[in-house]
């Protein structure tokens, strides 16, 4: 129905702006969207994951002022050190990013939940380094 594609458009659209809002900070490494390809092995995930209900207006009428999607980032590579590094660049460009318009979206606050950690490595024996994120932004 129209309600899980329109779910799909906002996830896909949190996805695309979070990339490129990584990509003109400087990481050069291919960002996927919602999956992970078995290749390159050196690869950057984001994935959409249960964020918090939308901020209600005043007196709970009326509708919400803002919505809060929250995400993962996942940092994939042969090397450990190599992920742990640009998870932790990523995780700095992120961490407390705010009041700024991407791709036309006023996104207020963009808060990490924790540090980054590391996750198990994969089927092929690679390094894989998290964190997941909170946003705030207007809705859309």
């Amino acid at each position: 129905g129209s309600d899980v594609d329109s779910g799909w458009v906002l996830a896909v659209a949190l996805a695309d702006d979070i990339a490129d809002f990584l990509s003109s900070g400087g990481i050069t490494t291919t960002i996927y969207r919602g999956f992970l390809p078995q290749l390159p092995s050196d690869a950057v995930q984001i994935v959409e994951t249960g964020g918090l209900a939308p901020v209600p207006k005043m007196g709970g009428a009326g509708g919400a002022v803002t919505e809060r999607p929250a995400f993962q980032v996942v940092r994939r590579s042969e090397s450990v050190a190599t992920a742990r590094t640009e998870m932790n660049t990523i995780w700095k460009l992120l961490h407390w990013a705010g009041d700024r318009n991407i791709n036309g979206v006023r996104y207020l606050l963009i808060e990490a939940r924790q540090s980054p950690f590391a996750l198990p490595k994969d089927e092929s024996n690679r390094a894989l380094y998290a964190a997941n994120f909170l946003v705030h932004k207007e809705i859309t």
